[in-house]
């Protein structure tokens, strides 16, 4: 678990500044869905052997920043829309390939080291769960090259960040609930 902490932290952190440099919303919400990844690992480890209220509160403090984040990025879709603004299409495109690598690469590795109840299944989902939204994200960038628009690319960002926001009700009512759900 901490090796994918790690992995998908600086995968976030390396989408995070491809999006700055491209302006590609898919990218930020691909980097927002990996960091909020990378989150769920941290509060699932800081929150080991701790007390279940403990767990609550990283739980609920997860899930503030995950709601907050995601409704901030359908926010900048929209001004993206209404700027009319063009993300730097190649840029952002390779960026996203190296994420589905390293998403491909990480789920490969866990795999190859799976311990207890951690099954090829369980990788599948997870790892099918990261891929689909990047290669949304390509799918919004590919229409935005042929369409010369920004649209496609904004209104496929705002629809990861969307896909994101049951997962920060989730958390909240975990945490809220007392349960101390981390989530991924």
């Amino acid at each position: 678990m901490r090796m994918a902490m790690v992995v998908n932290g600086l995968l976030g952190a390396l989408l995070l500044a491809s999006a700055n440099a491209t302006q590609a919303v898919s990218l930020w919400a691909a980097a927002l869905l990996v960091l909020s990844h990378a989150a769920g690992h941290a509060v699932t480890l800081v929150g080991l052997g701790r007390r279940p209220d403990w767990r609550a509160r990283l739980s609920t403090l997860h899930g503030v920043a995950l709601a907050v984040a995601a409704v901030a990025l359908v926010v900048t879709a929209g001004r993206s829309i209404a700027d009319m603004a063009i993300p730097d299409v190649p840029l952002a495109s390779l960026a996203l390939l190296l994420a589905i690598g390293v998403t491909v690469a990480t789920a490969t590795l866990l795999f190859a080291g799976r311990r207890g109840t951690l099954t090829l299944r369980a990788i599948w989902l997870c790892a099918r769960r990261d891929v689909l939204p990047l290669l949304a994200g390509l799918a919004g960038l590919a229409a935005t090259w042929f369409l010369l628009d920004g649209a496609p690319d904004a209104l496929v960002g705002a629809g990861i960040a969307a896909f994101l926001l049951p997962a920060a009700w989730g958390l909240l009512r975990g945490g809220m609930g007392g349960e101390g759900v981390a989530g991924r």
